[in-house]
């Protein structure tokens, strides 16, 4: 058996057969805490794999999200209405960090709720 090992960080992740140390490099897969790492090369008794850097969550979040369906609806309605709130906000509330604040967190609502419809 050989002792396979994360090559960034040098730590354990498991064993493979010895058979793997023919190998190329890329050509055998390992899973070690929900992640799949490659083969990247053998030494001795050690096998080094490198972590493929892919996170459903991470590729999600940071992808184009084009709108479908009826979204854009549900967008102009969340900016509509949270339009109506600005302007009160600006008619009631006097000017001030306050007020800065108020407006900048409503627009972060708008762009999470925007969010929340284009991710899910």
């Amino acid at each position: 058996m050989l002792k396979c090992v994360d090559y960034q960080t040098g730590r354990h992740i498991g064993e493979v057969e010895d058979w793997v140390a023919e190998g190329n490099e890329n050509e055998y897969e390992l899973t070690y805490n929900d992640y799949t790492y490659n083969l990247k090369y053998v030494v001795n008794d050690v096998a080094f794999f490198v972590k493929q850097q892919f996170n459903s969550t991470i590729e999600n979040n940071f992808s184009y999200h084009s709108p479908k369906d009826d979204q854009r609806k549900k967008y102009e309605l969340i900016r509509s209405k949270a339009k109506e709130a600005a302007y009160l906000f600006d008619e009631l509330v006097p000017n001030g960090r306050e007020k800065s604040l108020a407006l900048t967190n409503l627009e972060q609502a708008v762009f999470w709720a925007n969010a929340g419809i284009a991710r899910n």
